[in-house]
């Protein structure tokens, strides 16, 4: 139960002051000394403070960020997300860890390329016209975007 207190805070974004606080009005200093009760009500409450943030604010870390600098004949971290963003304008999948799953496996079928931070920066054009035509057809037929 430690560990998700930990993870909810972090997603939550609250500050250290204001997770204490919330300790303190179940008379504890640390979430180690939660009751079992007491400790899922924690949850719960960090819970509906993740709940209610944008999708965007959960999550600091931006996609590819680790794979800054790398070789030249690889795609930028910009260009994957760009490609990554427009994927998610054409996709019908409702959530993102389907759209990126579909993502993923259009990449292989069509350019037979395992994972996006695979792709060569050559063929970034390439992709790039695939989704802008998907795109235009989505539009054309008024579906989704």
């Amino acid at each position: 139960m430690v560990k998700r207190i930990k993870t909810l805070q972090g997603l939550s974004g609250i500050s250290e002051d204001q997770y204490r606080a919330l300790l303190s009005g179940y008379g504890v200093e640390s979430c180690t000394h939660l009751t079992v009760a007491d400790g899922r009500a924690v949850c719960d409450c960090l819970q509906k403070m993740v709940d209610r943030l944008p999708e965007k604010a959960q999550f600091k870390v931006k996609t590819y960020a680790d794979l800054a600098g790398r070789s030249a004949e690889m795609a930028t971290v910009k260009q994957l997300r760009m490609l990554e963003a427009m994927w998610m304008q054409v996709t019908w999948k409702d959530n993102r860890r389907d759209a990126i799953a579909a993502y993923h496996d259009w990449l292989k079928n069509r350019f037979n390329v395992g994972t996006p931070e695979w792709i060569e920066r050559d063929r970034v054009s390439a992709i790039k016209r695939a989704l802008e035509s998907m795109l235009y057809q989505a539009r054309q037929k008024g579906v989704g975007v």
